[in-house]
């Protein structure tokens, strides 16, 4: 088996989509802006949007659900899959889905209450994933092998 993994940091553009499939399971639909800013020929900065259609499955995608809203930043990381189409005006489309592993926030909340719960802080893959360890990171960050 091959597979293509990507990994990246952009922002919601819309609200997350919470909704279930056949059998029940939760399926959290996100769409992510990616932003890039390069010098054009002229001389004069231009900026590149990519959209991304971010999917995970289990039931961190509820959670995540709670937290994330319309222009929060988040990493998401997981498996691409390409889907070519044509629109209704006839022109080919290319829509590029993720179906996440893991979803990070990135930011903090800019609205919350400083005493209100945190937000959890990833979602661990929904399947066959491995527990939590319950070791913390080292104190001493020179201490780190690379």
């Amino acid at each position: 088996m091959s597979f293509a993994k990507i990994s990246i940091i952009g922002n919601l553009g819309a609200d997350p989509e919470l909704k279930y499939t056949a059998d029940g399971k939760p399926r959290l639909e996100m769409r992510v802006a990616t932003n890039e800013r390069r010098k054009a020929a002229g001389g004069d900065w231009e900026d590149k949007t990519t959209w991304y259609r971010v999917i995970m499955f289990g039931e961190r995608s509820v959670k995540l659900a709670e937290w994330l809203r319309k222009g929060r930043k988040v990493y998401a990381e997981g498996r691409l899959q390409v889907d070519l189409y044509d629109s209704k005006e006839g022109e080919k489309r290319v829509a590029l889905d993720i179906l996440a592993s893991e979803v990070v926030i990135v930011d903090r909340n800019p609205d919350a209450d400083p005493n209100a719960p945190r937000a959890p802080r990833s979602a661990a893959p929904s399947q066959g994933a491995p527990e939590e360890s319950n070791q913390s990171a080292p104190s001493d960050l020179d201490d780190l092998p690379f």
